[in-house]
């Protein structure tokens, strides 16, 4: 080993003076053009050019197995998860005849091949027999090139495609070659496709993206042509100008002065190529084949080797203990790059760009493990693994031990181009939500989203689905989009319909398990990131993953209730629908639905979540699909199996975690949050009130006749830190029982306790309680002076057994935009900031009713209008009749005529407040503008405190 690397010394230091004028020159420039502030997770590249080079970097010709390409002697064609395969079953088909055979291609490239061969079979456990032999057939010259049997153990699942691979050497051009496969006739086998990887593609495709790579440094020049979303789809849509490249060595002749030599990679050893990755990554060169170096040290292009890598090693372990020994401390420790040899091209580019570390390591193996903790004790928490893993569980898992998340990419064709895109996104708002009521709720959610090559292609590909805006969808996306893919995030959101919603996909701002992470500080400073970077992508709710099917620990779910506060809940993949409120503040639910991977599959969850309901209460429904297995014709087959039935609402995923929060007494929007007071201490928070009488227990604090005497069930904080303004305290209480005279049982007040007034009080009976046993909201809305002390109290009357949860101080209890959803209109139009009538256009009539809320909290509170009018001179008539309206009895609880001079301003926004009180649980609510038919009246929005 000494040999080696003084060898590798001399090399390093003879590349650096040879290639100091090439290189050296553009360091500053290079290192100032990716930007990586401390804040960030990933780095923001510089704004691709005027123009890209647009390359194409195709690896492989493939063949699926139904196809025309290719024939059959046995067997039928299937098709199962929107996927075509051909397959051979036992007692049907005839055993020793070719499932596939064909295309008799005659255009695969000269050289060293591998053929893959996509199989599947239906039990991998049984005898270990003789499945099937693949080969590589020249027609032409009637040889077999190469051939392999396999044999049933070989499958590492039953019912999963499995690729095969067979190297071979395609000798002369021009030959038809067959992709074969022969069935033995013991076990159900099905083809999904065949096909060959060219090695001098791959050779071209690391040659170029790592050029790629080096070029965005400064500034990314090169788009990939993209795969299934549709080759320039990316480039159209984000408006990147581009010309196709129809010779790509034509590129280095471009950018010979920026390219300081090649690091060789050996074939023998293939993870070299990651090395030589990192390495050209370092010293401002490319990777080279070692078929290619001859081309590339000679001219046109006359380029240096800075290292040679061939020969140097004879084991994996080996590159990568020389890599952390010699490298790694001069890469960048926020990112590790995990790539397979066998990715060409893709995220390399990327990984060059931002000079990080590109390893392969698999933490199953224990010496690979050793190695790779090496790597991961170096890194701060809160870095980043980026690509992927040998084994999806056991590589998450290792990272998160470290406080490191993965974001998966190994397949992302252009993050350098992304990367610089313009970080603007113009997130929608939450839409207004729907009233709750005794109904079953179901959210659909698509997983995967924390995969950035998957938002890249396979997302983009079910996104442009026709029917999309058809279903209310939660669709997971990564956090990491607004540093990685923010163009990309911002066409979504551009694109997307009322029916779309944005989620976190696992488990924030990278894929991670947090119930292994072991240093608290570290998991609440993630969840804090996490939340920093969902409130800015406009992301609601979290998908939390441990494992594939694992719930969340206490400690996680109370992390992200603290440090998570813009988040609606959170989903779990445990499964169940069980739903935990997280230190009174987080709702988080297990999935019903944790991976559905057919319409009928997700019908059947539907239907079996839905088992024993009674109609009494909400239900909850979380239904996940499989992004790889469904595509978005699933979903609307699987809600139109419900069409017609009225018990269930299909809801966006943020509107159905409104909902839970409603039906639990949580704010509904948590932005409106101001502070949560339990009445009694508790393992999360101590209680800041005194009490005069009752006791802690049935967590809350409670009163009975027979223990207690009348009296201040609570009282205080005396609280001077609140905001100014208009604030809404929610009391949650529940009762012993209904029956029995309507008594009064507790008032509830707020109180200034720097004037000694009482801000609003509310009178609280026996039969204001919608049900025994259950906690249920009361409000008292009230105008706050800045630096007073605030008191909220519970005077208990000393007739009934009653419980207080907690209070609940926030800005507002609900909130209308009067263009959205919800709302109804009898006259008027959607104008951009609002709801608009006009007398040139509109009689006069209701330009706002709704939304018909029967879950209006008992108690006093204030409706807010926002209008403004387009002249507040001539006369004094009036222009709007606001009300709030009770449709259970069919009366206006509270009503005011808005005159024209009553606006200080024309075409400026003013709020209208009405007082009224909720006496009766359980009535239908609705705030009302009626326009007069006298001036142009606009609504923004209605809020309730």
């Amino acid at each position: 080993m000494e040999k080696r690397v003084l060898k590798k010394s001399i090399i390093v230091i003879a590349s650096i003076l040879l290639g100091f004028c090439l290189v050296f020159a553009d360091a500053s420039s290079s290192y100032a053009a990716v930007t990586w502030p401390a804040s960030q997770a990933l780095p923001t590249l510089s704004t691709p050019a005027t123009t890209l080079d647009a390359v194409d970097l195709k690896t492989e010709y493939s063949y699926g197995a139904t196809g025309t390409q290719i024939l059959h002697e046995t067997g039928q064609a299937e098709s199962r998860y929107h996927q075509d395969f051909w397959t051979a079953k036992t007692s049907i088909d005839t055993a020793g005849k070719l499932i596939a055979y064909g295309p008799y291609a005659t255009d695969i490239p000269t050289g060293v091949n591998t053929a893959f061969y996509n199989l599947l079979v239906d039990n991998n456990t049984a005898n270990n027999d003789n499945v099937a032999t693949i080969d590589v057939y020249d027609y032409t010259a009637n040889q077999i090139l190469a051939s392999r049997t396999l044999t049933r153990h070989e499958w590492n699942g039953a019912g999963s495609f499995q690729r095969f691979e067979l190297t071979y050497n395609n000798a002369t051009a021009g030959h038809a070659l067959e992709f074969r496969v022969r069935w033995l006739g013991t076990s159900l086998v099905s083809l999904s496709s065949v096909g060959t990887t060219p090695r001098s593609l791959a050779d071209a495709a690391n040659l170029f993206t790592s050029l790629k790579g080096l070029l965005a440094k400064s500034q990314p020049r090169i788009y990939t042509l993209g795969g299934e979303e549709g080759e320039y789809a990316w480039a159209d849509s984000l408006n990147l100008d581009y010309a196709n490249v129809s010779n790509n060595w034509s590129l280095l002749t471009k950018y010979r002065s920026e390219i300081g030599g090649i690091v060789v990679y050996d074939y023998d050893v293939p993870d070299t190529l990651n090395l030589a990755t990192t390495i050209a990554s370092l010293q401002g060169g490319i990777v080279a084949a070692p078929d290619l170096v001859a081309t590339l040290t000679s001219a046109p292009y006359n380029l240096p080797i800075l290292e040679d890598l061939r020969g140097d090693f004879t084991t994996k372990l080996q590159v990568y203990e020389y890599l952390r020994d010699h490298y790694w401390s001069q890469t960048t420790h926020r990112v590790l790059v995990g790539l397979n040899s066998s990715v060409a091209g893709y995220l390399r580019d990327y990984a060059s760009a931002i000079e990080a570390s590109v390893v392969w390591l698999d933490p199953r193996i224990a010496e690979e493990d050793d190695l790779l903790r090496d790597f991961l004790a170096d890194m701060p928490a809160g870095s980043v693994y980026m690509g992927w893993w040998a084994d999806e569980a056991s590589g998450v898992q290792r990272v998160s031990e470290y406080g490191i998340s993965t974001v998966a990419s190994d397949w992302s064709s252009n993050l350098t181009v992304f990367s610089g895109t313009s970080r603007t996104v113009s997130v929608k708002p939450t839409p207004n939500k729907i009233p709750l009521e005794n109904k079953i709720y179901v959210s659909f959610i698509m997983s995967d989203g924390d995969n950035l090559q998957y938002m890249e292609h396979r997302f983009r590909k079910l996104w442009d689905s026709a029917s999309r805006g058809t279903v209310p969808l939660g669709w997971t996306i990564s956090p990491a989009m607004l540093d990685a893919m923010p163009g990309v995030l911002n066409y979504y959101y551009d694109t997307a319909t009322e029916n779309d919603v944005f989620i976190s996909g696992p488990s924030g701002i990278g894929y991670t398990y947090p119930n292994f992470w072991s240093n608290q500080t570290y998991l609440d400073q993630f969840v804090a990131q996490s939340d920093d970077y969902m409130s800015r992508a406009g992301l609601k709710v979290a998908t939390i993953w441990n494992y594939i099917n694992g719930g969340i620990n206490g400690n996680v779910g109370n992390s992200f209730a603290d440090y998570a506060p813009s988040l609606l809940g959170l989903t779990t993949q445990q499964g169940g629908g069980g739903i935990t409120i997280y230190n009174n503040l987080m709702p988080s639910q297990n999935l019903n639905a944790t991976y559905g991977d057919s319409a009928s599959s997700l019908i059947n969850e539907i239907t079996q979540a839905s088992s024993g309901w009674d109609g009494q209460s909400p239900r909850f429904i979380s239904i996940q699909a499989n992004p790889w297995q469904t595509n978005y014709e699933d979903l609307v087959e699987a809600m139109s199996n419900f069409t017609g039935n009225n018990d269930y609402v299909f809801v966006r995923t943020d509107t159905y975690f409104q909902l839970m929060r409603e039906y639990n007494g949580l704010p509904i929007n948590p932005d409106t949050l101001i502070a949560r007071l339990e009445a009694e201490n508790t393992s999360y928070a101590s209680s800041p009130f005194s009490h005069s009488l009752g006791r802690s227990e049935d967590n809350g604090w409670t009163a009975n006749t027979s223990q207690d005497n009348a009296g201040f069930m609570l009282w205080g904080p005396y609280e001077t830190s609140y905001p100014e303004g208009r604030l809404t305290a929610t009391y949650r209480i529940k009762i012993d029982s209904l029956a029995g005279n309507n008594d009064k049982v507790l008032t509830l007040d707020v109180r200034d306790n720097t004037t000694g007034t009482v801000l609003s009080s509310f009178d609280l009976y026996r039969n204001q309680f919608q049900a025994s046993g259950l906690y249920q909201n009361f409000s008292l809305a009230f105008d706050h002076t800045a630096g007073h002390e605030l008191e909220f109290r519970a005077y208990y009357h000393d007739t009934s057994a009653l419980n207080i949860d907690k209070v609940t101080i926030t800005s507002s209890i609900g909130q209308y935009e009067a263009e959205g959803t919800v709302v109804g209109h009898a006259v008027g139009r959607a104008v951009a900031d609002g709801w608009q009538a006009s007398p040139s256009l509109d009689n006069s009539g209701h330009m706002l009713y709704g939304p018909y809320d029967g879950n209006v909290p008992v108690g006093t509170h204030k409706a807010d209008f926002r209008l403004k009018v387009d002249n507040n001179g001539g006369d004094n008539d009036a222009v709007a009749i606001l009300d709030v309206y009770d449709a259970t009895t069919g009366a206006s609880i509270a009503t005011s005529s808005i005159l024209r001079q009553q606006f200080a301003a024309s075409d400026q926004y003013q709020t209208f407040t009405l007082d009224f009180t909720n006496s009766v649980p359980g009535h239908k609510l609705e705030y009302r503008v009626h326009f007069e038919d006298k001036a142009t009246i606009t609504v923004d929005k209605v809020t309730i405190h």
